[in-house]
């Protein structure tokens, strides 16, 4: 059975992403998991000889607070029209990325569905956050919807962000597949300062090798010397839902993001990304 894992803070990103989360669970008649990691903080030296009662105290007080907002969660799922998606719920202690890549594996998680904040979308992603740690390290493919992102939206059209490597052809596949799900289609998009005869040479020689009619795949090259403002465009130009990536390319993105971004722009990078485990 395909098991959903689905983080909480029980922030409001993070139950924008629930309801992510129970729309495929659905989909994909799966499990899903709720886990909510916790981290107790050092009490140092001076009370060592009570740091066990505080430690108890802690826990107790976590634990309530975790039965509620469960409880509120199961609501509002109800409320929103998924009253039939169950969902299984667990608490854990311990540092909170590794601790949730411990649960995917133990869980043995197919999809990790979580929130970002902040600046959200693909700045955030790229320049540090849990759900950068999350995706570098998970042994499943992983879904992070940021906040201002409408869980209403439908899943009609992902982007495969690729570089026409041949190792992608396996990845872009297992995007074809989750999208099947939604009935969605995938397109590919690639990036690139100045388009040549080489680069679309390149382009059809990899769609050949996909699992899918080549002839029939819609294939996007951006250009120009702003990578976010040339992404930006073509997301919102051609209406895509999700933007699919390889976590390998993280020290591409991360030289791109570096740069000063606008606020306008980091704005509109706000989108939904499909991640693969890291290669």
């Amino acid at each position: 059975m395909i098991t959903i894992l689905y983080p909480t803070d029980f922030s409001n990103a993070a139950e924008n992403a629930f309801f992510y989360a129970l729309q495929l669970t659905r989909k994909l008649n799966a499990e899903l998991v709720l886990v909510h990691v916790y981290e107790l903080p050092e009490l140092g030296r001076a009370l060592h000889n009570t740091s066990k009662e505080v430690f108890e105290i802690m826990e107790m007080e976590t634990l309530e607070k975790f039965k509620k907002s469960v409880e509120t969660l199961r609501r509002k799922a109800e409320n929103n029209g998924y009253g039939d998606v169950d969902f299984k719920h667990l608490m854990s202690e311990g540092q909170i990325v590794p601790r949730i890549i411990d649960l995917a594996k133990i869980e043995n998680a197919d999809y990790i569905v979580m929130g970002t904040t902040g600046a959200s979308g693909l700045k955030e992603v790229f320049l540090g956050s849990v759900a950068a740690g999350v995706i570098d390290n998970s042994p499943c493919n992983v879904l992070s919807i940021p906040v201002d992102v409408s869980p209403s939206n439908s899943i009609d059209k992902i982007a495969y962000l690729t570089n026409y490597k041949d190792e992608e052809v396996v990845s872009f596949n297992e995007v074809n597949r989750f999208a099947k799900y939604f009935d969605a289609y995938v397109c590919s998009l690639h990036y690139e300062k100045d388009v040549s005869e080489i680069t679309k040479d390149k382009m059809e020689a990899w769609k050949k090798k996909l699992g899918v009619n080549y002839e029939e795949l819609n294939s996007y090259v951006v250009t120009g010397n702003n990578f976010e403002e040339a992404v930006c465009e073509l997301y919102m130009k051609q209406n895509i839902d999700i933007l699919a990536i390889q976590p390998r390319k993280r020290n591409f993105f991360t030289n791109i993001f570096k740069k000063s971004l606008s606020k306008h722009i980091v704005h509109k990078l706000s989108i939904p990304l499909f991640t693969l485990p890291a290669k």
